[in-house]
Protein backbone atom coordinates (compact mmCIF):
# COMPACT_ATOMS: atom_id res chain seq x y z
CA UNK A 1 0.00 0.00 0.00
CA UNK A 2 2.95 2.06 1.02
CA UNK A 3 4.10 2.09 -2.81
CA UNK A 4 0.69 3.24 -4.30
CA UNK A 5 0.80 6.28 -1.92
CA UNK A 6 4.03 7.45 -2.69
CA UNK A 7 3.40 6.79 -6.46
CA UNK A 8 0.16 8.69 -5.96
CA UNK A 9 1.81 11.22 -4.45
CA UNK A 10 4.39 11.66 -6.79
CA UNK A 11 1.78 11.78 -9.49
CA UNK A 12 0.08 14.32 -7.90
CA UNK A 13 2.54 16.78 -7.43
CA UNK A 14 4.48 16.41 -10.30
CA UNK A 15 1.33 17.09 -12.47
CA UNK A 16 0.64 20.24 -10.63
CA UNK A 17 4.23 21.04 -11.27
CA UNK A 18 3.72 20.42 -14.89
CA UNK A 19 0.67 22.37 -15.13
CA UNK A 20 1.97 25.36 -13.84
CA UNK A 21 4.64 25.02 -17.02
CA UNK A 22 2.15 24.59 -19.51
CA UNK A 23 -0.42 27.05 -19.05
CA UNK A 24 -3.02 24.76 -17.07
CA UNK A 25 -5.50 27.18 -14.81
CA UNK A 26 -3.75 28.46 -11.97
CA UNK A 27 -6.55 26.68 -9.51
CA UNK A 28 -5.96 23.28 -11.61
CA UNK A 29 -2.18 23.01 -9.68
CA UNK A 30 -3.57 23.88 -6.49
CA UNK A 31 -6.38 21.27 -6.56
CA UNK A 32 -4.04 18.41 -7.57
CA UNK A 33 -1.55 19.54 -3.99
CA UNK A 34 -4.31 19.64 -2.20
CA UNK A 35 -5.24 16.00 -3.56
CA UNK A 36 -1.77 15.06 -2.56
CA UNK A 37 -2.17 16.01 1.07
CA UNK A 38 -5.03 13.89 1.31
CA UNK A 39 -3.37 10.60 0.18
CA UNK A 40 -1.88 9.95 3.71
CA UNK A 41 -4.78 11.38 5.63
CA UNK A 42 -4.88 9.01 9.00
CA UNK A 43 -7.67 6.70 9.41
CA UNK A 44 -10.54 7.57 11.81
CA UNK A 45 -11.13 4.92 14.51
CA UNK A 46 -14.02 5.09 16.63
CA UNK A 47 -14.59 4.00 19.88
CA UNK A 48 -18.11 3.14 21.56
CA UNK A 49 -19.34 1.45 24.21
CA UNK A 50 -21.29 1.83 27.36
CA UNK A 51 -20.68 4.15 30.07
CA UNK A 52 -18.18 2.90 32.89
CA UNK A 53 -17.35 -0.07 30.26
CA UNK A 54 -13.27 0.99 30.98
CA UNK A 55 -13.58 2.92 27.22
CA UNK A 56 -10.71 6.04 28.60
CA UNK A 57 -8.64 3.05 30.00
CA UNK A 58 -8.92 1.49 26.84
CA UNK A 59 -8.07 4.24 24.95
CA UNK A 60 -5.17 5.18 27.35
CA UNK A 61 -3.67 1.25 26.64
CA UNK A 62 -4.35 1.82 23.01
CA UNK A 63 -2.52 5.09 22.81
CA UNK A 64 0.45 2.94 24.83
CA UNK A 65 0.36 5.88 27.50
CA UNK A 66 1.69 5.31 30.66
CA UNK A 67 -0.26 8.56 31.93
CA UNK A 68 -3.42 9.48 31.39
CA UNK A 69 -4.50 10.90 28.45
CA UNK A 70 -8.10 10.35 28.14
CA UNK A 71 -9.81 10.91 31.42
CA UNK A 72 -10.76 7.97 33.90
CA UNK A 73 -13.22 8.09 36.70
CA UNK A 74 -16.08 7.37 38.70
CA UNK A 75 -17.48 9.63 35.91
CA UNK A 76 -17.30 10.31 32.51
CA UNK A 77 -16.38 13.58 30.50
CA UNK A 78 -20.09 14.80 30.48
CA UNK A 79 -20.88 15.23 27.06
CA UNK A 80 -17.93 15.54 24.43
CA UNK A 81 -16.65 13.78 21.61
CA UNK A 82 -12.92 13.91 22.41
CA UNK A 83 -10.59 13.53 19.05
CA UNK A 84 -6.64 12.43 19.41
CA UNK A 85 -4.76 13.40 16.64
CA UNK A 86 -0.96 13.05 15.97
CA UNK A 87 0.74 16.60 17.40
CA UNK A 88 2.70 18.47 19.51
CA UNK A 89 0.39 19.87 22.29
CA UNK A 90 1.22 23.14 24.30
CA UNK A 91 1.81 21.79 27.78
CA UNK A 92 -0.08 24.45 29.28
CA UNK A 93 -3.25 24.26 27.20
CA UNK A 94 -2.65 20.78 26.00
CA UNK A 95 -6.34 20.32 24.45
CA UNK A 96 -8.54 22.46 22.18
CA UNK A 97 -12.23 23.12 22.32
CA UNK A 98 -14.09 23.13 19.30
CA UNK A 99 -17.55 25.59 20.42
CA UNK A 100 -20.61 24.96 18.73
CA UNK A 101 -20.29 28.65 17.82
CA UNK A 102 -17.73 27.88 15.34
CA UNK A 103 -14.95 29.02 18.07
CA UNK A 104 -11.96 27.53 19.04
CA UNK A 105 -10.12 27.66 21.72
CA UNK A 106 -6.81 25.75 23.39
CA UNK A 107 -7.79 25.09 27.07
CA UNK A 108 -6.12 23.85 30.04
CA UNK A 109 -6.29 20.43 32.52
CA UNK A 110 -8.62 22.60 34.96
CA UNK A 111 -11.33 22.87 32.33
CA UNK A 112 -11.57 19.21 31.66
CA UNK A 113 -11.84 18.67 34.77
CA UNK A 114 -14.94 20.64 35.41
CA UNK A 115 -16.71 18.81 32.78
CA UNK A 116 -16.14 15.36 35.28
CA UNK A 117 -19.85 15.27 36.81
CA UNK A 118 -23.33 15.50 36.00
CA UNK A 119 -24.67 18.29 37.66
CA UNK A 120 -26.83 20.91 36.33
CA UNK A 121 -23.42 23.32 36.03
CA UNK A 122 -21.70 21.10 34.04
CA UNK A 123 -24.32 20.12 32.06
CA UNK A 124 -25.01 24.08 30.68
CA UNK A 125 -20.68 24.12 30.64
CA UNK A 126 -20.80 21.15 28.28
CA UNK A 127 -23.90 21.78 25.89
CA UNK A 128 -22.30 24.65 24.12
CA UNK A 129 -19.15 22.57 23.28
CA UNK A 130 -19.06 20.50 19.50
CA UNK A 131 -15.94 18.36 20.72
CA UNK A 132 -12.52 18.28 22.53
CA UNK A 133 -9.36 17.68 20.41
CA UNK A 134 -6.06 16.39 22.32
CA UNK A 135 -3.04 16.13 20.12
CA UNK A 136 -0.35 13.87 20.83
CA UNK A 137 3.39 12.83 19.54
CA UNK A 138 1.68 9.12 19.12
CA UNK A 139 3.05 6.01 16.77
CA UNK A 140 -0.79 4.93 16.38
CA UNK A 141 -1.63 8.78 15.34
CA UNK A 142 0.26 8.80 12.52
CA UNK A 143 -1.78 6.55 10.86
CA UNK A 144 -4.94 6.76 12.75
CA UNK A 145 -7.49 9.51 14.56
CA UNK A 146 -8.85 7.91 17.29
CA UNK A 147 -12.45 9.53 18.68
CA UNK A 148 -13.16 8.64 21.73
CA UNK A 149 -18.18 9.00 21.93
CA UNK A 150 -19.71 9.59 24.46
CA UNK A 151 -20.93 6.72 26.55
CA UNK A 152 -24.32 4.93 25.47
CA UNK A 153 -26.69 5.78 28.34
CA UNK A 154 -24.10 8.47 29.10
CA UNK A 155 -24.57 12.44 30.39
CA UNK A 156 -26.73 12.20 33.69
CA UNK A 157 -28.48 10.17 36.28
CA UNK A 158 -32.16 10.46 35.71
CA UNK A 159 -32.33 10.59 39.97
CA UNK A 160 -30.68 13.61 39.78
CA UNK A 161 -32.47 17.10 40.39
CA UNK A 162 -35.20 17.17 38.06
CA UNK A 163 -36.10 20.78 37.48
CA UNK A 164 -37.19 21.39 33.90
CA UNK A 165 -33.95 22.85 32.60
CA UNK A 166 -31.81 20.19 33.67
CA UNK A 167 -34.19 17.52 31.89
CA UNK A 168 -34.24 19.42 29.21
CA UNK A 169 -30.45 19.75 29.06
CA UNK A 170 -29.78 16.24 30.17
CA UNK A 171 -32.57 15.13 26.92
CA UNK A 172 -30.57 17.32 24.38
CA UNK A 173 -27.37 16.05 24.95
CA UNK A 174 -28.70 12.77 25.12
CA UNK A 175 -30.48 13.00 21.78
CA UNK A 176 -27.45 14.67 20.51
CA UNK A 177 -25.08 12.02 22.18
CA UNK A 178 -26.73 9.34 19.82
CA UNK A 179 -27.07 11.03 16.35
CA UNK A 180 -23.06 12.06 16.47
CA UNK A 181 -22.68 8.60 17.70
CA UNK A 182 -24.57 7.08 14.40
CA UNK A 183 -22.72 9.28 12.13
CA UNK A 184 -19.73 8.28 13.46
CA UNK A 185 -20.36 4.39 13.41
CA UNK A 186 -20.98 5.04 9.47
CA UNK A 187 -18.38 7.40 8.64
CA UNK A 188 -15.44 5.86 10.60
CA UNK A 189 -12.84 3.76 8.78
CA UNK A 190 -13.14 1.66 12.06
CA UNK A 191 -15.61 1.15 14.66
CA UNK A 192 -14.47 -0.41 17.87
CA UNK A 193 -17.27 -1.65 19.74
CA UNK A 194 -16.73 -2.23 23.82
CA UNK A 195 -18.83 -4.74 26.38
CA UNK A 196 -17.23 -4.76 29.65
CA UNK A 197 -16.56 -8.32 30.78
CA UNK A 198 -17.43 -7.59 34.31
CA UNK A 199 -20.05 -9.49 36.13
CA UNK A 200 -20.90 -11.26 32.48
CA UNK A 201 -19.88 -14.62 32.68
CA UNK A 202 -22.34 -16.58 30.20
CA UNK A 203 -21.86 -15.99 25.95
CA UNK A 204 -25.49 -14.64 26.16
CA UNK A 205 -24.71 -12.05 28.50
CA UNK A 206 -21.86 -10.69 26.05
CA UNK A 207 -23.90 -11.50 22.72
CA UNK A 208 -26.86 -9.13 24.45
CA UNK A 209 -24.45 -6.03 25.61
CA UNK A 210 -22.89 -6.49 22.11
CA UNK A 211 -26.19 -5.73 20.86
CA UNK A 212 -27.27 -3.02 22.49
CA UNK A 213 -23.74 -1.33 22.07
CA UNK A 214 -24.27 -1.67 18.47
CA UNK A 215 -27.95 -0.84 18.30
CA UNK A 216 -28.14 -3.15 15.31
CA UNK A 217 -25.92 0.00 13.33
CA UNK A 218 -22.90 -2.57 13.02
CA UNK A 219 -21.49 -4.12 9.92
CA UNK A 220 -18.49 -6.44 9.98
CA UNK A 221 -17.05 -4.17 7.08
CA UNK A 222 -15.51 -1.25 9.51
CA UNK A 223 -16.22 -2.93 13.21
CA UNK A 224 -14.52 -5.02 15.91
CA UNK A 225 -16.08 -6.22 19.13
CA UNK A 226 -13.34 -5.70 22.02
CA UNK A 227 -14.13 -7.49 25.16
CA UNK A 228 -12.93 -5.07 27.73
CA UNK A 229 -11.67 -5.41 31.03
CA UNK A 230 -11.09 -9.60 30.73
CA UNK A 231 -8.65 -9.30 34.13
CA UNK A 232 -11.69 -8.32 35.99
CA UNK A 233 -12.89 -12.15 36.23
CA UNK A 234 -10.48 -15.41 36.39
CA UNK A 235 -13.03 -17.28 34.67
CA UNK A 236 -13.21 -14.63 31.38
CA UNK A 237 -9.13 -14.64 31.36
CA UNK A 238 -8.88 -18.24 31.68
CA UNK A 239 -11.46 -18.80 28.39
CA UNK A 240 -10.96 -16.08 26.84
CA UNK A 241 -9.90 -16.78 23.23
CA UNK A 242 -12.78 -19.55 23.15
CA UNK A 243 -15.10 -16.98 24.50
CA UNK A 244 -14.16 -14.38 21.96
CA UNK A 245 -14.65 -16.96 18.90
CA UNK A 246 -17.91 -18.00 19.58
CA UNK A 247 -19.26 -14.73 19.90
CA UNK A 248 -17.73 -13.83 16.78
CA UNK A 249 -19.28 -16.48 14.91
CA UNK A 250 -22.55 -15.71 16.16
CA UNK A 251 -21.78 -11.59 15.23
CA UNK A 252 -19.66 -12.26 11.74
CA UNK A 253 -22.89 -10.36 10.30
CA UNK A 254 -22.24 -7.04 12.49
CA UNK A 255 -18.72 -7.79 13.66
CA UNK A 256 -15.32 -8.29 11.61
CA UNK A 257 -13.99 -10.06 14.67
CA UNK A 258 -14.45 -10.07 18.34
CA UNK A 259 -10.97 -9.54 20.72
CA UNK A 260 -10.66 -10.22 23.77
CA UNK A 261 -8.16 -7.33 25.82
CA UNK A 262 -7.72 -6.00 29.19
CA UNK A 263 -7.02 -1.96 28.90
CA UNK A 264 -5.70 -1.92 32.89
CA UNK A 265 -3.72 -4.49 31.99
CA UNK A 266 -2.01 -2.89 29.15
CA UNK A 267 -1.55 0.21 30.89
CA UNK A 268 0.06 -0.73 33.85
CA UNK A 269 2.43 -2.89 31.73
CA UNK A 270 2.90 0.70 29.81
CA UNK A 271 4.00 2.45 33.28
CA UNK A 272 6.29 -0.68 34.21
CA UNK A 273 7.77 -0.77 31.05
CA UNK A 274 8.52 3.25 31.11
CA UNK A 275 12.34 4.23 31.94
CA UNK A 276 14.23 1.20 30.94
CA UNK A 277 11.67 -1.00 32.86
CA UNK A 278 12.45 -0.11 35.67
CA UNK A 279 8.80 -1.21 37.30
CA UNK A 280 8.99 -4.17 36.31
CA UNK A 281 12.41 -4.89 37.16
CA UNK A 282 11.61 -3.83 40.35
CA UNK A 283 8.38 -6.43 40.95
CA UNK A 284 9.77 -9.35 39.30
CA UNK A 285 13.26 -8.83 42.18
CA UNK A 286 10.89 -8.19 45.29
CA UNK A 287 8.51 -10.93 44.46
CA UNK A 288 10.77 -13.63 42.89
CA UNK A 289 11.64 -14.21 46.39
CA UNK A 290 8.31 -14.42 48.30
CA UNK A 291 6.77 -17.96 48.63
CA UNK A 292 3.30 -18.13 46.92
CA UNK A 293 1.30 -19.37 49.96
CA UNK A 294 2.49 -15.80 51.41
CA UNK A 295 2.00 -14.42 48.09
CA UNK A 296 -1.49 -15.31 47.86
CA UNK A 297 -1.99 -14.15 51.85
CA UNK A 298 -1.00 -10.61 50.75
CA UNK A 299 -2.62 -10.25 47.55
CA UNK A 300 -6.19 -11.53 49.67
CA UNK A 301 -6.67 -7.55 49.89
CA UNK A 302 -5.11 -4.24 49.71
CA UNK A 303 -5.23 -3.57 53.84
CA UNK A 304 -3.79 -7.49 54.01
CA UNK A 305 -1.26 -6.51 51.30
CA UNK A 306 0.11 -3.23 53.69
CA UNK A 307 0.37 -4.68 56.87
CA UNK A 308 0.89 -8.82 56.92
CA UNK A 309 3.78 -9.73 57.80
CA UNK A 310 6.73 -11.53 55.33
CA UNK A 311 10.40 -10.98 53.80
CA UNK A 312 9.20 -7.64 52.15
CA UNK A 313 9.07 -4.90 54.46
CA UNK A 314 5.97 -2.40 54.39
CA UNK A 315 7.72 0.15 53.08
CA UNK A 316 9.00 -1.73 50.30
CA UNK A 317 5.69 -3.48 49.38
CA UNK A 318 4.33 0.16 49.50
CA UNK A 319 6.44 1.41 47.12
CA UNK A 320 5.92 -1.14 44.29
CA UNK A 321 2.34 0.22 44.43
CA UNK A 322 1.08 2.62 41.93
CA UNK A 323 -2.05 4.71 42.70
CA UNK A 324 -2.22 5.07 38.84
CA UNK A 325 -2.65 0.92 38.71
CA UNK A 326 -5.65 -0.81 39.92
CA UNK A 327 -5.33 -3.41 42.96
CA UNK A 328 -7.21 -6.26 40.45
CA UNK A 329 -4.70 -5.67 37.84
CA UNK A 330 -1.85 -5.10 40.37
CA UNK A 331 -2.35 -8.51 41.62
CA UNK A 332 -2.88 -10.21 38.38
CA UNK A 333 0.72 -9.52 37.48
CA UNK A 334 2.38 -10.44 40.69
CA UNK A 335 0.68 -13.92 40.61
CA UNK A 336 1.81 -14.35 37.52
CA UNK A 337 5.45 -13.57 38.85
CA UNK A 338 5.11 -15.75 41.95
CA UNK A 339 3.39 -18.90 40.02
CA UNK A 340 5.84 -18.59 37.13
CA UNK A 341 8.96 -17.32 38.58
CA UNK A 342 9.60 -15.57 35.29
CA UNK A 343 12.30 -13.56 34.16
CA UNK A 344 11.36 -9.68 33.39
CA UNK A 345 11.32 -10.67 29.46
CA UNK A 346 9.16 -13.66 29.34
CA UNK A 347 7.04 -11.73 32.19
CA UNK A 348 6.66 -8.89 29.86
CA UNK A 349 6.05 -11.39 27.02
CA UNK A 350 3.15 -13.17 28.84
CA UNK A 351 1.41 -10.37 30.17
CA UNK A 352 1.00 -8.28 26.48
CA UNK A 353 -0.18 -11.93 25.72
CA UNK A 354 -2.64 -11.23 28.26
CA UNK A 355 -3.54 -7.96 27.37
CA UNK A 356 -4.19 -8.58 24.06
CA UNK A 357 -3.66 -5.26 21.97
CA UNK A 358 -1.09 -6.61 20.00
CA UNK A 359 -3.71 -8.43 17.84
CA UNK A 360 -5.89 -5.51 18.06
CA UNK A 361 -3.48 -3.41 16.79
CA UNK A 362 -2.83 -6.13 14.22
CA UNK A 363 -6.61 -6.06 13.34
CA UNK A 364 -7.04 -2.88 12.86
CA UNK A 365 -4.09 -2.32 9.93
CA UNK A 366 -4.77 -5.18 8.19
CA UNK A 367 -8.58 -5.10 8.12
CA UNK A 368 -9.21 -1.53 8.20
CA UNK A 369 -6.35 0.62 7.41
CA UNK A 370 -5.13 -0.94 4.24
CA UNK A 371 -8.46 -1.02 2.78
CA UNK A 372 -9.28 2.61 3.84
CA UNK A 373 -6.06 3.47 2.05
CA UNK A 374 -6.79 1.95 -1.19
CA UNK A 375 -10.19 3.21 -1.14
CA UNK A 376 -9.27 6.77 0.18
CA UNK A 377 -6.31 6.83 -3.28
CA UNK A 378 -8.96 5.81 -5.70
CA UNK A 379 -11.10 8.13 -4.38
CA UNK A 380 -8.69 10.94 -4.67
CA UNK A 381 -7.55 9.49 -8.60
CA UNK A 382 -11.14 10.20 -9.60
CA UNK A 383 -11.52 13.29 -8.04
CA UNK A 384 -8.18 14.12 -9.92
CA UNK A 385 -8.91 12.91 -13.36
CA UNK A 386 -12.29 14.90 -12.69
CA UNK A 387 -9.78 17.93 -12.52
CA UNK A 388 -8.20 17.13 -15.88
CA UNK A 389 -11.58 16.39 -17.55
CA UNK A 390 -12.54 20.25 -16.55
CA UNK A 391 -9.22 21.49 -18.02
CA UNK A 392 -9.86 19.00 -21.30
CA UNK A 393 -13.91 20.14 -21.46
CA UNK A 394 -14.36 23.05 -19.92
CA UNK A 395 -10.65 24.97 -19.92
CA UNK A 396 -8.98 23.93 -23.26
CA UNK A 397 -11.81 24.79 -25.56
CA UNK A 398 -11.73 28.39 -23.86
CA UNK A 399 -8.17 28.59 -24.81
CA UNK A 400 -8.50 27.28 -28.17
CA UNK A 401 -11.24 29.73 -28.60
CA UNK A 402 -8.61 32.51 -27.15
CA UNK A 403 -6.06 31.51 -29.75
CA UNK A 404 -8.27 31.66 -32.59
CA UNK A 405 -9.44 35.25 -31.59
CA UNK A 406 -5.62 35.93 -31.40
CA UNK A 407 -4.82 34.73 -34.71
CA UNK A 408 -7.55 36.64 -36.24
CA UNK A 409 -6.25 39.49 -34.08
CA UNK A 410 -2.15 38.87 -35.72
CA UNK A 411 -3.46 38.53 -38.80
CA UNK A 412 -5.39 41.85 -39.00
CA UNK A 413 -1.72 43.32 -36.62
CA UNK A 414 0.20 42.15 -40.04
CA UNK A 415 -2.09 43.07 -42.76
CA UNK A 416 -2.16 46.31 -41.13
CA UNK A 417 2.05 46.25 -41.35
CA UNK A 418 1.99 45.08 -44.90
CA UNK A 419 -0.24 47.54 -46.26
CA UNK A 420 1.35 50.56 -45.22
CA UNK A 421 3.80 50.04 -48.33
CA UNK A 422 6.55 50.98 -45.65
CA UNK A 423 8.93 48.03 -45.28
CA UNK A 424 12.35 49.01 -44.10
CA UNK A 425 13.94 47.51 -40.66
CA UNK A 426 11.23 48.89 -38.30
CA UNK A 427 8.58 47.22 -40.17
CA UNK A 428 10.46 43.89 -40.26
CA UNK A 429 10.95 44.13 -36.48
CA UNK A 430 7.13 44.94 -35.94
CA UNK A 431 6.15 41.80 -37.46
CA UNK A 432 8.70 39.58 -35.87
CA UNK A 433 7.22 40.91 -32.59
CA UNK A 434 3.45 40.09 -33.84
CA UNK A 435 4.58 36.70 -34.61
CA UNK A 436 6.46 36.07 -31.51
CA UNK A 437 3.42 37.18 -29.25
CA UNK A 438 1.34 35.32 -30.77
CA UNK A 439 3.40 32.19 -30.83
CA UNK A 440 4.01 32.81 -26.76
CA UNK A 441 -0.09 32.78 -26.32
CA UNK A 442 -0.08 29.19 -28.03
CA UNK A 443 -0.15 27.16 -24.71
CA UNK A 444 -3.55 24.61 -25.73
CA UNK A 445 -1.29 22.02 -28.00
CA UNK A 446 0.99 21.63 -25.46
CA UNK A 447 -1.34 21.72 -22.61
CA UNK A 448 -3.70 18.93 -24.66
CA UNK A 449 -0.36 16.57 -24.73
CA UNK A 450 -0.06 17.08 -21.65
CA UNK A 451 -3.25 16.37 -20.79
CA UNK A 452 -2.55 12.69 -22.66
CA UNK A 453 0.35 12.04 -20.75
CA UNK A 454 -0.99 12.99 -17.30
CA UNK A 455 -4.39 11.29 -17.96
CA UNK A 456 -2.73 7.99 -18.86
CA UNK A 457 -0.50 7.85 -15.77
CA UNK A 458 -3.83 8.58 -13.36
CA UNK A 459 -5.53 5.72 -15.72
CA UNK A 460 -3.28 3.32 -15.22
CA UNK A 461 -3.38 4.33 -11.25
CA UNK A 462 -7.22 4.19 -11.72
CA UNK A 463 -7.35 0.43 -13.07
CA UNK A 464 -4.75 -0.86 -10.20
CA UNK A 465 -7.31 0.69 -7.63
CA UNK A 466 -10.15 0.09 -9.57
CA UNK A 467 -10.32 -3.65 -8.18
CA UNK A 468 -10.05 -2.84 -4.59
CA UNK A 469 -13.17 -0.58 -4.96
CA UNK A 470 -14.90 -3.24 -6.81
CA UNK A 471 -14.27 -5.53 -3.85
CA UNK A 472 -15.50 -3.11 -1.21
CA UNK A 473 -18.36 -2.55 -3.25
CA UNK A 474 -19.21 -6.22 -3.16
CA UNK A 475 -18.90 -6.77 0.56
CA UNK A 476 -21.46 -3.92 0.73
CA UNK A 477 -24.04 -5.93 -1.45
CA UNK A 478 -23.45 -8.81 0.30
CA UNK A 479 -24.12 -6.85 3.88
CA UNK A 480 -27.11 -6.08 2.24
CA UNK A 481 -28.42 -9.01 0.07
CA UNK A 482 -26.88 -12.02 2.25
CA UNK A 483 -29.69 -13.75 2.10
CA UNK A 484 -28.98 -14.80 -1.62
CA UNK A 485 -26.57 -17.25 -0.59
CA UNK A 486 -26.06 -20.02 1.69
CA UNK A 487 -23.12 -19.46 4.61
CA UNK A 488 -21.04 -21.75 3.27
CA UNK A 489 -20.83 -19.52 0.31
CA UNK A 490 -20.82 -16.08 2.14
CA UNK A 491 -17.87 -17.85 4.30
CA UNK A 492 -16.09 -18.25 0.84
CA UNK A 493 -17.09 -14.36 -0.15
CA UNK A 494 -16.36 -12.27 2.63
CA UNK A 495 -12.69 -13.36 2.81
CA UNK A 496 -12.39 -13.55 -0.60
CA UNK A 497 -13.32 -9.63 -1.17
CA UNK A 498 -10.98 -8.80 1.19
CA UNK A 499 -12.83 -8.83 4.55
CA UNK A 500 -10.29 -10.00 7.00
CA UNK A 501 -7.07 -8.89 5.06
CA UNK A 502 -5.98 -8.14 1.47
CA UNK A 503 -3.44 -10.66 1.68
CA UNK A 504 -4.23 -13.82 -1.09
CA UNK A 505 -3.25 -15.83 2.00
CA UNK A 506 -6.41 -13.89 4.01
CA UNK A 507 -8.80 -14.01 1.05
CA UNK A 508 -8.33 -17.85 -0.04
CA UNK A 509 -10.31 -20.77 1.98
CA UNK A 510 -7.23 -22.93 4.21
CA UNK A 511 -6.89 -26.06 2.53
CA UNK A 512 -7.21 -23.91 -1.40
CA UNK A 513 -3.98 -22.56 -1.70
CA UNK A 514 -2.51 -24.30 -4.93
CA UNK A 515 -3.22 -23.38 -8.47
CA UNK A 516 -5.06 -25.91 -9.10
CA UNK A 517 -7.35 -25.89 -6.30
CA UNK A 518 -8.03 -21.95 -6.63
CA UNK A 519 -9.17 -22.71 -10.47
CA UNK A 520 -11.52 -25.36 -8.74
CA UNK A 521 -12.82 -22.64 -6.75
CA UNK A 522 -12.71 -20.31 -9.34
CA UNK A 523 -14.79 -23.04 -12.05
CA UNK A 524 -17.05 -23.45 -9.45
CA UNK A 525 -17.86 -19.57 -9.00
CA UNK A 526 -18.25 -19.19 -12.73
CA UNK A 527 -21.21 -22.43 -13.24
CA UNK A 528 -22.87 -19.93 -10.13
CA UNK A 529 -22.61 -17.01 -12.35
CA UNK A 530 -24.38 -19.05 -15.40
CA UNK A 531 -27.14 -19.74 -13.60
CA UNK A 532 -28.89 -16.41 -13.75
CA UNK A 533 -31.21 -17.11 -11.40
CA UNK A 534 -31.01 -13.88 -9.87
CA UNK A 535 -29.09 -10.55 -11.20
CA UNK A 536 -27.27 -9.49 -8.08
CA UNK A 537 -26.14 -13.25 -7.54
CA UNK A 538 -24.83 -13.57 -10.65
CA UNK A 539 -23.19 -10.21 -10.84
CA UNK A 540 -21.26 -11.38 -7.19
CA UNK A 541 -20.05 -14.38 -8.47
CA UNK A 542 -19.05 -12.83 -11.65
CA UNK A 543 -16.88 -10.97 -9.24
CA UNK A 544 -15.59 -13.68 -7.48
CA UNK A 545 -14.38 -15.03 -10.38
CA UNK A 546 -12.50 -12.20 -11.57
CA UNK A 547 -10.91 -11.82 -8.09
CA UNK A 548 -9.86 -15.41 -8.18
CA UNK A 549 -8.24 -14.91 -11.39
CA UNK A 550 -6.31 -11.33 -9.94
CA UNK A 551 -5.05 -14.14 -7.33
CA UNK A 552 -3.58 -16.30 -9.76
CA UNK A 553 -2.13 -14.01 -11.53
CA UNK A 554 -0.23 -12.71 -8.47
CA UNK A 555 1.18 -16.18 -7.68
CA UNK A 556 2.19 -16.08 -11.00
CA UNK A 557 3.88 -12.86 -11.50
CA UNK A 558 7.76 -12.97 -11.65
CA UNK A 559 8.75 -12.01 -7.87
Amino acid sequence: MRDVQERLCYLLRGTAEGMRQSGAPGEAALQMERLAGQVEQPCEVAVVGRVKAGKSTFINALLGAEDELAKVGATETTATINYFRYGIPDPARPVRCYWRSGQTEDVSRDFLDRLQGNDLETLRRAEGIHHLEYRLPNRFLEQAVLVDTPGLGAVVDTHQDRTAEYMNLYNQLRHRHDLETQELDSRADAVIYLTDAVARVTDRDFLDDFGQVTRGRSRARNAIGVLARIDQQPEILSRRHDLAAKIARQLEQSLNTVLPVSGGLQFALNRLLAREKAGLNRLVAAFSRVPAETAEALLASEELYLVKRCLLSAEEREQLLDDKIPWTVFTTIVRRVVAARLSTERLEEELTELAGFRPLRDALDRHFFQRAAYLRCFRIVNDARAVLDNIRFRELPKARSREREDQTRRDRFLAFIRGTGKGGAVAQELEEFVNRTHEASRRSERLESDLRRWSGEFDRLFHDLEEHNADFEVLQLLEQQSELFTGAELDELRPLFGLYGLENEKRLPSGQRTLSEIARFQQRWHRVALEQRNNLRTQIAERAVVRLGLIVEAIHAPR
